[in-house]
């Protein structure tokens, strides 16, 4: 019977400890998510006085696989934490504007919207509840992807960039 307790005990101490060697391994993975979705505006300026604004939409993965710092870890994430979000729009001109830009993620929604921006106010970060920041860091975690939207109106026919930088955590199991 002492053979039997002694072996059990042991068993639950061999499981317990595998766990909590388990979750000992655990690395934590600090880095930028980034892409870069090119836009293309196009439409007829007026030759009114009145300002025209032409509307505009493009989409844009980015994927998990692409980030060097964590495609070892690809099948061994536990959890993304997005921090924070950074957005530069670059190829305005002089005398070009946008309006509105909006942000939204397929499956969760809009993430932040902005305006009045030039070639000199073209980098900004958003505002961003964490919820929502919580909320695409789990769509990534299950689909390993997310599509950008961005979409607004600009002052006339123009071709820009919008750079998206994402100051990301991401805990993996190194053991796992």
């Amino acid at each position: 019977m002492k053979n039997i307790m002694t072996l059990l005990l042991a068993s639950v101490l061999m499981l317990a400890g595998c766990s909590l060697i388990k979750d000992a391994a655990e690395v934590t993975i600090t880095t930028d998510l980034t892409t870069t979705i090119p836009v293309v505006v196009t439409g007829a300026k007026s030759v009114d006085i009145e300002p025209i604004s032409i509307a505009f939409s493009q989409s844009q993965d980015l994927e998990l696989a692409e980030n060097e710092d964590i495609e070892p870890y690809l099948e061994k994430i536990r959890e993304i934490h997005m921090k924070s979000l950074v957005v530069t729009v670059n190829g305005l001109t002089s005398g070009q504007s946008i309006g509105t830009i909006a942000l939204d993620v397929t499956g969760v929604g809009n993430i932040c919207t902005q305006m009045n921006i030039t070639s000199t106010g073209n980098s900004f970060t958003p505002s961003i509840a964490t919820g929502i920041l919580e909320q695409v860091g789990a769509k990534l975690k299950s689909d390993r992807k997310i599509t950008f939207t961005v979409h607004g109106d600009a002052s006339g026919p123009m071709a820009f960039t919008v750079n998206l930088v994402f100051d990301t955590d991401i805990v993996a199991g190194a053991l796992d």
